[in-house]
C-alpha cells in the first residue's frame, strides 16, 4: 500500500522519482490482499500489485529505501553489508517515532487506518530527500 500512495503522490506532485516495491519475505507475483484493494480504492488508487522479493539489484540500484519495521532495517543493513557495497543506500524508517506493525489478518479498519497513516507519512519523508533530476541522472532510485 505505501508504494502505491507513494506513486500516487509523485505522480500528482510531479516528483521524478522511481518506485520499486519489495519484501524481505515476498512471495514472488502474490497479488494484495483484499483488504488492501479495498483500502486503496477508497482513495482512487486501482492499479494492481504484485509482490517481488527484495533483490541485490534493487538494493544496488535504490537512492534510500524505507522500512515500516526496525527488524527489517536491520535485516536489509546486514545484506548490503554482506554484499560488500562501496556506497550502500541509507536505510530509513517510514515513521520515525514507531514501527508500522503489518496488517494482514487484522481486518479492514487497520488497512484503512494504514492508508490513511501513509498519506500523512509518505509526503513527510519525500519532503525530507532532495529530489532533483540531478538524482535521478545519478541512476540511483528512492
Amino acid at each position: 500500500m505505501a508504494a502505491a500512495i507513494t506513486r500516487q503522490y509523485a505522480l500528482q506532485h510531479k516528483l521524478p522519482i522511481t518506485l520499486r516495491s519489495a519484501g524481505l519475505h515476498a512471495r514472488e507475483g502474490d497479488t494484495i490482499t483484499p483488504e488492501a484493494e479495498f483500502a486503496l480504492r477508497q482513495i482512487g488508487i486501482t492499479e494492481n500489485h504484485t509482490s517481488r522479493g527484495l533483490s541485490r539489484e534493487i538494493l544496488e540500484s535504490s537512492h534510500v529505501i524505507f522500512v515500516m519495521e526496525a527488524w527489517q532495517a536491520e535485516a536489509i543493513e546486514a545484506s548490503m553489508e554482506s554484499y560488500a557495497f562501496p556506497c550502500p543506500p541509507p536505510v530509513r524508517m517510514l515513521d520515525h517515532g514507531a514501527d508500522i506493525v503489518d496488517p494482514l489478518g487484522r481486518g479492514q479498519a487497520v488497512y484503512d487506518e494504514l492508508v490513511c497513516r501513509f498519506r500523512e507519512l509518505i509526503p513527510a519523508r519525500l519532503s525530507e530527500l532532495e529530489i532533483s533530476a540531478t538524482a535521478e541522472s545519478r541512476g540511483r532510485n528512492p
